[in-house]
C-alpha cells in the first residue's frame, strides 16, 4: 500500500468514525419567576420540569426572566434597590455575577429584551409620566435614550439583525407601531394614523412583521406587513379577540392567542394566514395566558394557564398535542422562556 492509500484509509476510517459517533442534541431548559419561597425569585429547570432550582436567592422580588444564548445571561427586573423601584439585572446561568445594569435609572415592568446579537438589552423607563425606550449594553456602561419624546413609547421587539427597534408609541395621537435604529435617530411610523396597532413580531429572516390591530371597526385581529411598513395584508377574520402573534423559528408558522371561542385559547397558523387551528381546547372557565414561546427547535410551544386550578408554567407538542403541567406547584409560576 503506497502513502496516498494509507493517508486515504486513515482519512475514511476518520470520517467513518465521525458518523458513527452519536449526535449529542443541544441541553434546552426553562426559566421562570415563581413565588413558592415567599417571594418572587428567578428559577431553572430543566426541559421536563424536574430538577428546579432558584438562581437569584434574594429577599427582594426578581422576575422577568430574559435569555440571551449570545450573551450566555439572564436578565431580570428586581426591586432589590429600593422596594417601590424596579431595576434590571444580569446573571450567568448558574446565577452568579449578579449585575445591576440600569444603576439610578428606574425602568418600567415592561420585560427588557436582549438583541440578537447579545449586545444591548432594550427596556422601558420614565414611568407612566414620561415613558421612553432605552437600550444599555450588556456591561451596564453605556445607557442610550432612543426616543426621547414626551409621548408614551413603549418598547416591542429587535429585528433579527439587532440593527432596529419597534415600538409603540400615541405620539401621533393613536397608539401605533414605530421603528428606529438601535443608535438613534428620527423615528418612523409603521402603522397608523387613524386607528391603534402594537405588538408588531418579526419573522425570523426579518421579510415581514406581524402585528394586531383594531382597524376593522374595533375588532383587534392580526395582520403582515413589511419591514417599511408596506404590502399589508389580513391574517385573521373572526369574531372576537385574534392578538399577540409569535413566529415558528422556522418561519412556517404563527401561534397566536384568540378569545374566537368565548376564552382565551392558543392557536397556530401557516404564515399565509391559512390553516387556523385551536392548540389548547381548554374548558370555557379555564384560560391560557401568555408567555408564549416556540421551543428553539420549534418542536414544542411554551405557555402559562390555569388548567389545574392555579396558573402553572406547561408546555404541549407543536400540534396541540401532549400538553404537560411542568411546575405543578400551588404557587404562582409565571414568565418562562427558553434558554439553550
Amino acid at each position: 500500500m503506497n502513502k496516498f492509500s494509507l493517508v486515504l484509509l486513515l482519512a475514511l476510517l476518520v470520517l467513518a468514525g465521525c458518523q458513527l459517533k452519536p449526535m449529542v442534541p443541544a441541553r434546552t431548559q426553562i426559566a421562570f419567576m415563581t413565588d413558592r419561597d415567599g417571594n418572587y425569585e428567578v428559577y431553572l429547570m430543566e426541559r421536563d420540569g424536574s430538577r428546579p432550582v432558584n438562581l437569584t436567592q434574594n429577599e427582594s422580588n426578581d422576575g422577568v426572566p430574559v435569555w440571551s444564548p449570545v450573551a450566555r445571561s439572564l436578565s431580570f427586573i428586581t426591586t432589590r434597590d429600593g422596594e417601590n423601584r424596579l431595576s434590571i439585572y444580569r446573571m450567568d446561568l448558574d446565577g452568579k455575577n449578579q449585575t445591576n445594569l440600569t444603576k439610578e435609572l428606574a425602568v418600567d415592568g415592561v420585560p427588557p429584551t436582549w438583541s440578537p446579537t447579545g449586545e444591548w438589552l432594550a427596556f422601558g423607563a420614565g414611568g407612566e409620566e414620561d415613558p421612553e425606550v432605552y437600550v444599555v449594553d450588556a456591561a451596564g456602561e453605556n445607557v442610550i435614550n432612543l426616543t426621547n419624546n414626551p409621548a408614551v413609547d413603549n418598547f416591542s421587539t429587535w429585528s433579527p439583525d439587532g440593527q432596529t427597534i419597534l415600538f409603540s408609541s400615541d405620539r401621533d395621537g393613536v397608539v401605533n407601531i414605530y421603528a428606529i435604529g438601535v443608535q438613534g435617530g428620527e423615528a418612523r411610523a409603521l402603522t397608523g394614523p387613524d386607528t391603534a396597532s402594537g405588538r408588531p413580531s418579526w419573522s425570523p429572516d426579518g421579510s415581514k412583521i406581524t402585528f394586531m390591530t383594531d382597524r376593522d371597526a374595533g375588532d383587534v385581529e392580526i395582520y403582515m406587513m413589511d419591514p417599511d411598513g408596506g404590502n399589508v395584508s389580513r391574517l385573521t377574520n373572526q369574531p372576537g379577540f385574534d392578538g399577540f402573534p409569535v413566529w415558528s423559528p422556522d418561519g412556517q408558522k404563527i401561534a397566536f392567542v384568540s378569545a374566537r371561542d368565548g376564552n382565551a385559547e392558543i392557536y397556530v397558523m401557516n404564515a399565509d394566514g391559512s390553516g387556523q387551528v385551536n392548540l389548547t381546547n381548554s374548558p370555557s372557565q379555564e384560560s391560557v395566558q401568555g408567555d408564549l414561546a416556540w421551543s428553539p427547535d420549534g418542536n414544542q410551544i411554551l405557555f402559562q394557564s390555569d388548567f389545574d386550578g392555579n396558573m402553572d408554567v406547561f408546555v404541549m407538542n407543536a400540534d396541540g398535542s401532549n400538553p404537560k403541567n411542568l411546575t405543578n406547584h400551588p404557587a404562582l409560576d409565571v414568565a418562562s422562556v427558553w434558554v439553550r
